[in-house]
């Protein structure tokens, strides 16, 4: 058996076990991909969620949707939903760092109109760009350097959809964490998760090759969007600010990036009271001081790369 036919035939077994009320839709390849096997053993709902209705996962959602016929629950969001949802989520997650909150407000808003239709479980896409090598930055590295940050990364993830979904009473499922996917991803090597298309080069390259014939080549060859951009979720940094008061207050405590930084700070500090020092086995970031592993440069607290 080709490598090409596994993954179909893997993706194929691993869904079955993966049934959900809803599928959260970006319109990206991942929930694509997703959408298109839950359709194929079950007729699920999906849900998508933006800050504005011309945001891209608007539009792919739906041609998703129609392609598969699939009912599609869209959900704009307003700034006052943002802010809330920012002020949950980092209560949730614990952190402070702006892309992280930014990519996780769509998400706290998605799981909670899960809840308000009535729905008990949600599939995500989670995992998708860091088995196959979705992320642009990784097209710069050699082959072996996207193998090892692959293996590497599958220790360390973290994904937010979860704990989201136990504060919402919202069970979430995430076929790519399955371990069937993940040692299927790990044989693959990096040459055929990043390659050239039509002149331009791609990440998860095998996986749109797979799933070419069975969902539209809009879909398939869409680029990748991260959560705060297909969603429209990155203008909420230009809106949600501290003042420059506050700004210069909490500068005092830790190192921030701007005022978006600081109003994020600002909800960390009313819902955890402060910054956990580092504990055994972690070291203390440059930036707020917080505990990181002693093995990795990044801090979950407040976004510091390298820390």
């Amino acid at each position: 058996m080709n490598l090409e036919s596994e993954v179909l035939k893997v993706f194929n077994e691993v869904i079955k076990d993966y049934y959900a009320d809803a599928i959260l839709l970006s319109g990206g390849l991942d929930t694509s991909i997703i959408a298109y096997l839950e359709s194929k053993y079950f007729k699920p709902y999906t849900i998508t969620v933006a800050f504005t209705s011309e945001a891209l996962d608007v539009k792919y959602a739906k041609i998703v949707a129609k392609y598969l016929k699939l009912q599609n629950f869209l959900k704009i969001f307003n700034l006052d939903e943002a802010a809330e949802a920012a002020e949950q989520v980092i209560k949730i997650i614990k952190s402070f760092d702006p892309m992280e909150v930014r990519n996780d407000i769509p998400l706290y808003i998605a799981i909670s109109q899960a809840k308000k239709l009535g729905f008990k479980s949600i599939v995500t896409g989670d995992g998708g760009d860091e088995l196959f090598a979705g992320y642009s930055f990784l097209f710069n590295l050699k082959q072996n350097e996207v193998d090892e940050w692959i293996k590497k990364g599958v220790k360390n993830w973290f994904f937010a959809a979860k704990p989201i979904g136990e504060s919402l009473g919202v069970k979430v499922l995430q076929p790519f964490l399955d371990e069937r996917v993940i040692n299927l991803a790990l044989k693959i090597p990096a040459k055929l998760k990043i390659s050239k298309w039509q002149s331009e080069i791609y990440g998860k390259y095998i996986l749109r090759k797979v799933f070419e014939p069975f969902l539209p080549s809009e879909v398939i060859w869409r680029r990748k969007d991260p959560i705060e951009a297909g969603s429209e979720s990155r203008k909420i940094g230009g809106i949600l600010k501290a003042t420059q008061e506050e700004f210069n207050e909490f500068s005092k405590i830790v190192k921030l990036n701007d005022l978006e930084h600081a109003y994020y700070f600002k909800l960390y500090l009313k819902n955890m009271g402060e910054i956990p020092k580092p504990k055994e086995g972690e070291k203390a970031c440059s930036k707020c001081g917080g505990g990181v592993p002693l093995k990795t440069n990044y801090c979950r607290i407040c976004g510091a790369y390298p820390c």
